[in-house]
């Protein structure tokens, strides 16, 4: 009996580890939403996210709105559009590429291009100052509506 109750109490003991050192795949890594949403064909929405200059990761507000009649506004430094700093510009989307351009102006002295591709729900490129699309750094946006 005592034999029996000992080797309970180990197999007891062994599955309570096993299963206590399993990965917790909620804690350690948080599952984008996003990727059970079917893939983007368009870019016509609403798109926030953030811009790095030269070498630097993407961590200034950056957003764009892009309009049906290839017009967009460009909102910068801020996640608040109301302050935001705004551009207003154009753009171009090749669906069977999923290259996506645009232009846009802030001020005379102040023109800018980007350069990106849409990946699944995603805009990742390149900017530039006047109409070359690299240089500034990149940038990093995603699909909100």
């Amino acid at each position: 009996m005592k034999r029996n109750l000992f080797f309970w109490a180990c197999a007891l003991a062994a599955c309570t580890l096993v299963f206590s050192c399993k990965k917790d795949k909620g804690n350690s890594e948080e599952e984008d939403p996003d990727e059970k949403l079917p893939p983007l064909t368009n870019v016509v929405g609403y798109w926030v996210g953030a811009y790095g200059v030269k070498d630097k990761d993407p961590n200034l507000d950056y957003a764009f709105l892009v309009n049906p009649d290839n017009t967009l506004i460009v909102y910068s430094q801020s996640a608040d559009t109301a302050s935001a700093k705004k551009a207003p510009g154009t753009w171009t989307f090749d669906p069977v590429t999923k290259k996506f351009t645009t232009y846009y102006v802030y001020t005379q002295e102040e023109r800018y291009s980007t350069e990106g591709v849409l990946n699944h729900r995603s805009l990742i490129g390149t900017w530039g100052t006047w109409l070359e699309t690299v240089g500034g750094g990149t940038y990093k946006v995603k699909f909100k509506q």
